[in-house]
């Protein structure tokens, strides 16, 4: 008999973590905090900020978000809602460098009507396997991985793929390398100057290296990222806490208050306390 195809053998994996489907109090959030897994968060109702990397991302009823492995992120909830998110691993390893390239959050959001309309229909069909409190079976194990294993070939084709075609890839050492001195940026505050010698020093390379990896994946100096997380941080602040104008300004590292003052002027377009009165 004529053969009419023939493909090597290949080899696919995928790890699941756990999972999650909860209800979100209004004001509740989990901490900032970083893992090696890939991350899916799907908004079922209510309304939600995802922050990746000192960016926020919006997410209302229905919107899904995709967060890269190493990436520091923590969940708020602007109201009271539903979520569904599972952490997961992949093999094989092309598909991290793919995922990898990508210099932001896949969000359904920012996808054309169609991809969204489908990105929901897997949620759903995702979310009816858990339509008890007792432990999936070894047959709904089995489907769920299923499901999001096709789900997965769904993101990276229809968003991960037409995202990095084109674009000239930072290597995986230059993403992690970024990544770190993302984290070092969001947690240790500072100057971004006195972190990149640290991280310099601490990997054995050049501090203009670490600059130019950092923005090379985020599109910006370091310098920039970090007015980002103090102005973001210094909001939430001003909105969530009565701490003084001098105690905001310390807890975020200015020299003064004045300092802070005509910094968050300069990045806000009004001062702190009248941002804080919603003026």
């Amino acid at each position: 008999m004529k053969e009419r195809f023939f493909h090597s053998g290949f080899f696919t994996s995928f790890y699941i973590w756990n999972v999650l489907y909860k209800n979100a109090e209004k004001g509740s959030s989990f901490p900032y905090h970083k893992h090696p897994l890939f991350e899916i968060l799907y908004c079922e109702s209510g309304a939600m900020s995802e922050w990746v990397n000192g960016v926020e991302n919006r997410l209302q009823a229905g919107d899904f978000i995709l967060i890269n492995s190493g990436s520091l992120h923590y969940l708020e909830s602007h109201e009271e809602s539903r979520f569904f998110n599972f952490h997961f691993d992949v093999e094989p390893r092309e598909l991290h460098t793919l995922l990898h390239r990508l210099r932001k959050p896949i969000v359904s959001a920012e996808q054309p009507p169609e991809i969204q309309g489908e990105i929901r229909s897997w949620m759903i069909r995702l979310i009816g396997l858990f339509t008890t409190q007792e432990e999936l079976s070894f047959t709904q194990k089995m489907m769920l991985q299923s499901l999001m294993m096709q789900f997965l070939a769904f993101v990276l084709e229809r968003t991960v793929i037409p995202n990095v075609q084109g674009d000239s890839p930072a290597s995986l050492s230059r993403y992690q390398i970024a990544t770190e001195t993302a984290y070092l940026l969001e947690t240790h505050g500072g100057t971004e100057s006195v972190l990149i010698s640290e991280l310099s020093a601490r990997l054995h390379v050049h501090r203009n290296y670490v600059a130019n990896s950092f923005k090379e994946v985020y599109g910006m100096s370091p310098k920039h990222y970090l007015n980002k997380v103090k102005i973001g941080k210094a909001k939430k602040l001003l909105q969530e806490t009565s701490m003084s104008i001098e105690h905001i300004a310390d807890t975020l590292r200015f020299s003064s208050s004045a300092y802070f003052c005509k910094f968050f002027r300069t990045h806000v377009g009004v001062t702190p306390l009248k941002y804080r009165s919603g003026g």
